[in-house]
């Protein structure tokens, strides 16, 4: 694929940045990328950050949104634009969308305006951990269903600055993702709440996502529920509730149960993809948080990922003096 790539007539126009490239080994299906795979990304950027004035990241579009989401925590005081993009057509196919992507994607890396992960694909630039794959088929196969586009690409090229994160203040480094036992939990009418008691004997769950309906609803009924939430919090598991629709705020205090919910210390993820609700509770808990830390810190707007009435990039805990800085 590299060689194929370095013989792209179109890399030598005048207009086009300076391209180099690099390959990983072995290639993967993104359907077997994992933490392990994310922080390998984060080490070759952080490897060759001071050398090149963007990055490009050809991925498989089943879960680029959850590596663009991981890469955006990783990546503290990111100054440079990441851009991820993949095809839904391989690259050899007549038809493919490869190109336009590929090119799109290395036009947005060469802009000094960027200082964060995007994916750019179908002509469009989206915020990373505000995007989801949302059709299996179709070249428009992403949206970033809560925040707008960050730019475009028709017969010109726009950005749209007044959408773009401001830049760091602090030095680039990289904080790697490193514990994984997470658990993403759908609700659904008539489920039985009694495995959450198995998540609790299980003693290695540390973080449960739970897929509510609408607005941060769930039965009422079921007082069991209710109880298994609590149980599993005073296990020190951190529950955060996200929104089963695609667009939409969670707001716990709309429905009485999910009043209840905050009582009990579940987290609203708010506006968050389910993807970077995911990997933000992933990268809290890997810098050593402990649970009511992580529940605070997932309402804190760390890369923008998340609509709050106030803008807060920076949350900075005290633990037997040490000082965890979240970027």
């Amino acid at each position: 694929l590299m060689k194929r790539l370095q013989g792209l007539d179109e890399l030598n126009q005048e207009k086009m940045p300076q391209v180099f490239f690099d390959e990983f080994n072995p290639i993967l299906d993104s359907a077997d990328m994992c933490p392990d795979d994310w922080c390998a990304i984060a080490d070759a950027l952080e490897r060759w950050y001071f050398d090149y004035d963007g990055f490009v990241v050809l991925h498989g579009t089943d879960t680029m949104a959850y590596t663009a989401s991981a890469l955006s925590f990783m990546l503290e005081q990111l100054a440079k634009p990441v851009i991820l993009t993949g095809s839904q057509l391989p690259f050899k196919e007549p038809l493919t969308d490869a190109r336009q992507n590929l090119f799109g994607s290395i036009i947005f890396a060469g802009l000094a305006d960027l200082a964060e992960v995007c994916i750019f694909f179908g002509g469009k630039l989206y915020r990373g951990n505000r995007c989801k794959k949302v059709d299996a088929s179709a070249m428009l196969a992403f949206d970033s269903p809560n925040y707008p586009a960050l730019g475009e690409v028709g017969t010109d090229i726009k950005i749209h600055r007044r959408h773009l994160r401001d830049p760091p203040r602090g030095r680039f480094r990289v904080h790697k993702i490193d514990v994984t036992q997470i658990a993403v939990v759908w609700v659904i009418p008539g489920f039985s709440d009694s495995f959450f008691q198995c998540l609790v004997d299980s003693k290695t769950i540390k973080g449960v996502v739970l897929m509510t309906y609408g607005c941060g609803n769930a039965p009422a009924r079921k007082q069991s529920f209710l109880s298994a939430l609590k149980n599993m919090i005073e296990a020190g598991i951190v529950v955060v509730a996200c929104s089963q629709c695609l667009r939409g705020t969670v707001v716990l205090e709309k429905y009485k149960v999910g009043k209840a919910f905050a009582d009990i210390g579940v987290t609203a993820g708010g506006d968050m993809t389910t993807e970077a609700t995911v990997t933000k509770l992933a990268y809290l808990l890997s810098k050593g948080l402990n649970p009511e830390e992580c529940r605070k810190a997932m309402n804190e707007n760390l890369r923008g990922e998340l609509l709050v009435d106030t803008n807060t990039l920076e949350f900075t805990e005290n633990v037997a003096s040490k000082s965890v800085n979240l970027g």
